[in-house]
């Protein structure tokens, strides 16, 4: 089986409103140099500590993330429209990884002045198997 962060690239890149807008420029952790725009960065923000036990205290082989999705763009409107489909991609998603669904719970825009970009963070909570 696929690894959480395995998953999120497979579903960044063939999710046709992303791949749409995106292509492949789906970059674990931060951009790389030179990059073009639209692009798409992910980040692990916080696991927990503990993993799902049943009520014997037996794991059951599941845990849960939170996970950054940088959305972006040359325009904030470009950024908008990829954030959006960030939304549209990871909101109620499951399959034989993220079993619990996935939820965004946090969004908000910036401009990022260093490297002259519009930046949409999407937080997205996620359940899945280990």
């Amino acid at each position: 089986m696929a690894t959480i962060e395995e998953t999120i690239f497979a579903r960044c890149t063939t999710h046709a409103g992303i791949s749409a807008l995106i292509d492949a420029r789906c970059y674990p952790e931060r951009l790389p140099e030179n990059v073009t725009y639209p692009a798409l960065v992910y980040t692990r923000i916080s696991s927990s500590a503990a993993q799902f036990r049943t009520h014997e205290l037996e794991s059951v082989g599941l845990d849960d993330a939170r996970f950054q999705f940088d959305s972006y763009a040359e325009t904030s409107k470009g950024a908008k429209d990829l954030a959006d489909q960030v939304f549209a991609a990871w909101d109620g998603y499951r399959d034989e990884c993220v079993v619990g669904y996935a939820r965004q719970v946090n969004r908000r825009a910036t401009r990022q002045d260093s490297i002259n970009v519009y930046r949409e963070i999407s937080d997205v909570m996620m359940i899945y198997s280990t």
